[in-house]
């Protein structure tokens, strides 16, 4: 694995940070990076954070290449970033894995719920299905959202280093490369193309049609159906729009714009 393992938030100065970086080469993260890279961060900490941070966070994951990675401790609290998802407390240890998973087995405390997605990689589930590691993509050629049970940072993995490395590289490799870094794009877009990639920033929707109709009834944009169709369009037609999902050239497009200050809080609103 190539991307840099990047420690975030009190996991950086902890004394479990120290494993990672003895068994990842990790680095503390002072910002979030523009290339590729995981950045690991206790869950606890993102569970607690203020919703601003918790979307800048998840944000940062729109780009291919981008994995942030949450390992255990847990809140006691569920979570609504980015969908809902918990940790419960397991009765057991749980059994039925392989890997890296198997060998921290008997150290892992808590199992997923909620609407994270299960990966198709080694050691996401146990024998009887709980869920040991959950993701979320914000489109499909994003980065990844992960929450893993497996306590990341015990003194086993230093035993393991490569079985520690190998659980990564099958993790990383859902996030997809990072594109180079380009000189930011000069497009000229009217109020209206931005007023329309605001809006399709600030919910996931399943199409075309149910996005146009979701506009029609909102109360804070007014576009009619006709134009707004003409709109995505010319969008699509600039490669600014895939389906009705914004690509990472038109969300950096939009909050380098003095529309970018909507966004956050019409998420907190669309999705509550």
């Amino acid at each position: 694995m190539t991307n840099p393992v990047l420690l975030h938030g009190a996991l950086a100065t902890h004394r479990r940070g120290m494993i990672l970086r003895e068994a990842l080469s990790a680095e503390a993260a002072t910002t979030l990076p523009e290339g590729g890279a995981v950045v690991v961060a206790f869950a606890d900490g993102f569970q607690g954070a203020e919703a601003a941070e918790q979307l800048r966070l998840v944000e940062w994951t729109r780009k291919p290449g981008h994995t942030l990675l949450l390992v255990p401790p847990f809140a006691a609290t569920a979570s609504e970033r980015p969908v809902a998802w918990r940790a419960d407390r397991l009765d057991g240890s749980p059994r039925g894995s392989e890997g890296l998973a198997t060998l921290l087995a008997g150290e892992v405390t808590h199992r997923l719920e909620g609407k994270l997605q299960t990966p198709s990689v080694p050691g996401a589930t146990w024998s009887d299905l709980s869920i040991c590691l959950g993701t979320f993509r914000l489109h499909p050629a994003a980065g990844v959202f992960a929450v893993t049970c497996l306590p990341l940072w015990s003194l086993t993995v230093l035993d393991a280093p490569e079985e520690l490395q190998r659980w990564l590289t099958g993790l990383v490799a859902l996030a997809g490369e990072a594109k180079p870094s380009t000189a930011p794009t000069t497009i000229a877009l009217a109020p209206d193309h931005y007023g329309l990639l605001v809006f399709l920033l600030s919910k996931a929707f399943d199409g075309e049609d149910t996005a146009i109709a979701a506009l029609g009834t909102s109360s804070i944009f007014r576009m009619a159906p006709g134009r707004a169709r003409a709109v995505l369009g010319e969008l699509r037609t600039l490669g600014l729009v895939v389906g009705v999902q914004p690509t990472s050239e038109a969300t950096e497009l939009v909050m380098r714009s003095p529309y970018g200050i909507y966004v956050s809080p019409l998420r907190e609103v669309n999705n509550p």
